[in-house]
This record gives structure tokens, sequence and C-alpha cells, in this order.
């Protein structure tokens, strides 16, 4: 390098003799034509990336636009970046400069492959991913129609941002092992601090496992009716921490999903309306039985929400005072109450209208008078 500061002094001296400027004037020529070189071939690198890495617009392309728009940008920076740095370090050997080895030029190099190489191979298997998920639950969801579509899509969410973060992980340990860092010990470190983590907030990592797998196994879902934790009520949301239930009544239940240990649901299938209505001993059951029964064939018929035929099933018990006989209607869910209290009006009036007499509790008073 001295040499070419003695070069620079004796030119402006006017000492320079002219295999010095042939010397220099070549080295300075090369290094022109290499920063040329340089530019014509990112420039044409750049044009192949755009026609290669462009946007298709296609609903089930593998790729997202976003991962293209981003691949595109990211491998031109390194290609501008790299294809100076390389440039100059050209130059620099033009001019008997050694400012890196040609051993570890090449490691450098080698590294900076598999550095690239485990990301692009990490984003790639995160997109497989996260598209094998969507598929998996727009199958299940268009299809099957099993899943309630706000507990699919909290469930989607999840498990690609799990899968971003596991792979991601993934791939910073190997970007380390790369340079040669002992991962172990960072391993170990990790699982001392997620052990300290998990004893401190235990009841919140106990909330948010119960509710993955509340939307797991789809327990119940957003306007469900449903009994747990001592509350009965609507269900209106339902999070990874807490659940929303709301009473009849207005009131609104947060409950933590680490509570919620046994679930009730109104909702899942067909539900029964349960009446029961008492007659006295003197009256005629067989003939009771038959009115009841004629009223649950015209209930049927005006009730939309009875989805098929009641039945009476006879006498259930024998108490003090009367004889009690229940009738069943298969109802929709949450409309079992309303049928219910329609049956019991229906069945009063018939009962009356028939002269059959519904025993109550009555009071006889005997007044003895002294003579």
């Amino acid at each position: 390098m001295q040499q070419y500061w003695e070069i620079i002094a004796n030119f402006f001296n006017g000492r320079l003799s002219p295999e010095k400027i042939t010397y220099f004037s070549t080295n300075l020529l090369l290094s022109v034509a290499v920063l040329f070189a340089t530019y014509l071939f990112i420039k044409l690198f750049s044009y192949l990336l755009d026609r290669t890495l462009k946007e298709g617009g296609k609903e089930k392309q593998i790729f997202s636009d976003n991962f293209i728009r981003s691949s595109r940008t990211f491998l031109k920076a390194l290609l501008l970046y790299g294809g100076y740095f390389i440039a100059a370090i050209i130059i620099l050997e033009i001019f008997n400069v050694m400012v890196i080895s040609p051993g570890d030029l090449k490691s450098l190099g080698a590294n900076v492959l598999k550095i690239i190489s485990v990301l692009v191979g990490a984003r790639i298997v995160i997109n497989f991913g996260k598209l094998a998920i969507q598929q998996f639950f727009e199958r299940h969801e268009l299809k099957e129609n099993i899943m309630e579509n706000r507990r699919a899509q909290t469930l989607e969410i999840l498990l690609q941002s799990v899968l971003t973060y596991l792979i991601f992980f993934l791939a910073g340990l190997t970007i380390l092992q790369i340079f040669n860092i002992n991962t172990s010990a960072i391993l170990a470190s990790a699982g001392i601090l997620g052990l300290a983590v998990g004893f401190g907030a235990q009841n919140l990592v106990k909330d948010i496992i119960s509710g993955f797998f509340i939307l797991l196994e789809d327990q119940f879902g957003v306007g469900d009716f449903v009994e747990t934790a001592g509350v009965v009520g609507t269900v209106e949301e339902i999070g990874l921490r807490t659940c929303k239930i709301r009473r009849w009544t207005g009131q609104l239940h947060i409950i933590p999903n680490g509570e919620i240990t046994k679930v009730t649901n109104y909702n899942k299938g067909p539900i029964l309306a349960l009446v029961t209505v008492g007659i006295a001993y003197e009256e005629d059951i067989d003939r009771a039985m038959e009115i009841l029964q004629n009223e649950c064939v015209k209930a049927r018929r005006e009730i939309e929400a009875i989805v098929d035929l009641p039945q009476v099933q006879g006498v259930t018990d024998l108490t003090d005072s009367s004889v009690n006989i229940r009738a069943v209607a298969p109802s929709i869910p949450g409309e079992q109450w309303t049928v219910e209290r329609e049956l019991r009006r229906r069945f009063k009036y018939a009962l009356e209208q028939a002269g059959i007499e519904i025993p109550y509790p009555r009071r006889v008073l005997y007044i003895h008078e002294e003579t």
C-alpha cells in the first residue's frame, strides 16, 4: 500500500516514471472495469428477480404475495451490498492490498450461503405449514360443517403462530451452530427460564392450555346455552384465557378457562322438554293420559320449537295428594323451557275442559261449638 502513496506523491511532484504511470493506470482501469461489471451484474440479476419473483394473485398459490415481495426486496439488497463488497475486495486485491485471505473469504462466503439457505428453508417450511393448516380448516368447515367459524379462525391463527415461532427458533439455533456457538447452554437457560415463568404464572398457563383444548375439542361455542363453573347462560365470547357467559337476566360472567372443569351444553342435539302433571286419585288415569296425548299431537302441529311428536310416558310418582303423569317433547336446543311453559298451559286447560281435577293443597277447618 505504501508504494501507491509514493506513486501519488511522485505524481504530484512530477517525478513519476512511465512504467509506474502505466502500472497505476492499468490497475485503475481494471478497478473501473470491475465496478462497471458489478453494476451490470446487479442490474441483470435484479431484472431477473423482478421477472421470476412476481405476485401471481392466485388464491391457492403456495407463497403469498407478501412473502414474494419481501423475498424479492431481501435478495435485491443482498445482491447490491454483496456485489459491491466483493468488488471492493477484488479492487483491493488488484492494488495488492491484503484485507482478507482467500481461505477466510471462502469460509465467510460458505457461512453466508448456509445462513441464507437456513432462512429461505425456514420460510418455505412456514409457508407450506400455513397453507396445510388453512386447507385443513377450510376442508372441515366447508365439507363436514362441524366447526364454528370463530373457533376455526382462532385455532387456525394460533397454530400458524406456534408453527412460525417454532421454525424460526430452530432456524436461529441452526445459525448459531454455523458460527460454532454452543447452543446447549442456551437451551438449558431457556428451559430454566421457562420453568421459572411457568411456576410464576401457572394460573395463566393453566387458563391458556384449558382454553386451547376447549377450542380444539369443541366443548361449546359462541351462542351455546351452557352451565359451567356455577353459571348458567349463553356463551358470548371464547378466548384462550377467558370465556364470557351472559345469564338470561343480563349479568355477564367472565370465567377463567382454568376454572372450567365440567360443562353442561344444552345445544348439542335435540333436547327434551319435560312436563309433569298431577291428577287426583279419584280420576281415571287412562282417560287423563289419552287427553294429554291428544293435546301433545295438537301441540306438535302448532308449536314450531317441537321437533318430534311429544309422548306421554305414564305415571311417574304417587304422592300424598296426586298421581303424577309425565310427558316429554323433543325440542330445539334453547327452546325447551318455552315448550314446557306452553305445554303446561295447554294441559291445564285440556284437563279442566274434560272435568279432570288437578289437586291442590286444601285446609279443612272444624269448628267445635260448646253447648
